[in-house]
């Protein structure tokens, strides 16, 4: 079998020829700021990998490249289609074009479309990370793409981000189902290992904490869907009389809706167990027993990437005053309804 090769990049001529990337560039656009003994140096190494540079990468110079990639880590969730439309619209009224792709929670498949964004030089990059991505965010910038995160606030001071409080979304659904008198409460979840997931958990115990007779455990489920909801209920009907939790806190509305549904086969929602979900979608308020959830900005959390990645790409002139903050965070609500005994508000 022949062995595949990829073209050769500026950074290969750079290294062959013993140059910085910046000087190869300058041999293509501004050869008369180069000595003749440089000239025929990166020249040389040019014709030997057969490299031809990029048009894209002209256009990125030039500012007229319109694709901005955006790397979310799934399409399961039913707020992602609800923030990418909001970020779409926002940045087609700046004649710009949204390129979306999905990692599947996977770190390569995520290391692979950011790769490949770098290849396309588009002209910016939305991203939800999987990993810890904010050192290969900072040599795009310098390389001129600019990035944000979205959903997880970023923890360089210089790298934008726009998040949602989740610490703050777990106290208010813990606060809440201690408030109704549960004690022993349960985080029903397919993982801690994403940040914002983490979060939601760490306030739910910091609030637990508060009370010495309170109790949270983590009851797993198989994926954040309906699905993964119904599988955690019927684990949770298994159990011993006794056995179940007062209080489920759901890592999404998905799951709360699929275990709020398959607990009413045996018991009743909200007396004998009360359920909180988590984003408020649509189908929470339209569910047999109606949805309690943490209600997050999804609209706005799409329109406030859009608006941060536009300010990057121009930035302030010297002199001029900064275009707002880095980093935005943006706060939950508690929407209670009946699936804890509360009325609707």
């Amino acid at each position: 079998m022949s062995e595949v090769r990829h073209p050769a990049t500026i950074r290969d001529v750079a290294a062959l020829a013993g140059v910085s990337a910046t000087t190869v560039s300058n041999f293509f656009n501004k050869p008369e700021r180069m000595s003749a003994a440089t000239r025929e140096r990166v020249r040389s190494a040019v014709d030997t990998l057969s490299f031809a540079p990029n048009d894209a990468a002209r256009n990125l110079r030039r500012r007229t490249s319109t694709v901005v990639g955006y790397i979310s880590y799934e399409l399961a969730s039913a707020r992602t289609p609800a923030i990418t439309n909001a970020m779409s619209a926002r940045l087609a009224e700046a004649g710009m074009h949204l390129l979306s792709a999905v990692d599947g929670g996977d770190p390569e498949r995520e290391r692979a479309f950011i790769d490949l964004f770098e290849r396309q030089r588009v002209a910016g990059l939305v991203i939800t990370p999987v990993t810890d991505l904010e050192p290969d965010l900072a040599r795009l910038r310098r390389a001129g793409m600019p990035s944000v995160l979205s959903a997880q606030r970023a923890t360089r001071p210089d790298q934008p981000s726009v998040s949602v409080d989740h610490r703050q979304g777990g106290r208010l659904a813990a606060e809440h189902l201690i408030s109704t008198g549960r004690r022993r409460l349960a985080f029903v979840t397919d993982t801690l290992d994403l940040h914002q997931i983490s979060e939601r958990f760490r306030g739910a115990m910091e609030v637990v904490a508060e009370h010495p007779d309170a109790t949270l455990e983590v009851v797993s489920c198989a994926e954040r869907s309906v699905a993964g909801g119904e599988s955690a209920a019927a684990q949770l009907l298994r159990r011993p009389a006794g056995g179940l939790p007062q209080g489920v806190f759901c890592v999404n509305d998905l799951v709360a809706l699929g275990l709020s549904q398959t607990l009413r086969s045996s018991v009743s929602v909200p007396e004998d167990v009360a359920v909180v979900g988590y984003d408020d979608i649509e189908f929470a308020r339209l569910g047999a027993v109606p949805l309690t959830t943490i209600s997050t900005p999804q609209e706005g959390m799409g329109v406030a990437v859009a608006e941060l990645l536009l300010a990057q790409m121009e930035p302030p002139a010297p002199g001029s005053e900064p275009v707002g903050p880095l980093q935005v965070e943006l706060e939950p609500r508690l929407v209670v309804r009946a699936s804890t005994g509360g009325a609707p508000s």
